[in-house]
């Protein structure tokens, strides 16, 4: 990577196909546009680059991006839609395929990857290719990583769910209403002698006392 070669033209091609190009790092171009998929541009641009090595961000209108590092016979990509974890690809083509061809551009795997398990991991081969461009991280310039909300967790106590073979619950008989309670007649106050203590007549005199 001593000798940076001019991408002038590859630029200007880009260009006329609407896209914002800029030349973040010497042999490293950036293309943003309106596309659907970011690996495909990439991968058409480092092959319009011959064999020169040249690596290549595209960033797409919904701030997915990839990353293609092409020094032959070595092909890095790399890919980010929203969210989702990274996915490496690391090929070795022989010298009858570029980067852009079809079973690339369709990111089918082929008899050149060098698979790793789990699959499309970063290794230290692939991180190596990266490093010739100067390239640490794999985002591109000024990419801020989308913010993925938590999701909400049901009430339970709310969303109770009967078990299998579980008869619904019957709903409560409706009750007649009481009749309301009878009046209670007061009880007669008996006057009493305050001598003999018996009971007083309707005259109030005493029968026994006089």
């Amino acid at each position: 990577m001593e000798n940076t070669p001019d991408f002038a033209k590859l630029i200007e091609h880009l260009q006329g196909e609407e896209y914002a190009v800029t030349e973040p790092v010497p042999g490293v171009l950036h293309i943003k546009g309106r596309f659907s998929n970011p690996e495909r541009i990439a991968l058409r641009a480092a092959a319009e680059a011959g064999d020169v090595a040249l690596a290549v961000w595209a960033t797409s209108h919904h701030d997915d991006w990839a990353l293609v590092a092409w020094d032959r016979p070595e092909l890095v990509t790399i890919t980010q839609k929203g969210a989702t974890p990274q996915r490496w690809r690391h090929r070795r083509p022989p010298a009858t395929l570029r980067p852009d061809a079809q079973t690339f551009l369709e990111g089918a795997s082929s008899p050149f990857d060098i698979v790793t398990r789990p699959k499309h991991q970063p290794t230290d081969a692939a991180r190596e290719i990266l490093a010739r461009f100067g390239i640490t991280d794999p985002p591109p310039p000024g990419w801020v990583p989308p913010v993925v909300e938590a999701p909400t967790v049901p009430d339970v106590r709310e969303t109770k769910v009967p078990a299998a073979g579980a008869k619904p619950a019957r709903a409560p008989r409706a009750t007649k209403p009481k009749p309301p309670a009878k009046p209670v007649a007061a009880e007669p106050v008996i006057a009493i002698c305050p001598t003999c203590f018996m009971a007083l007549p309707a005259t109030g005199i005493c029968d026994n006392c006089g």
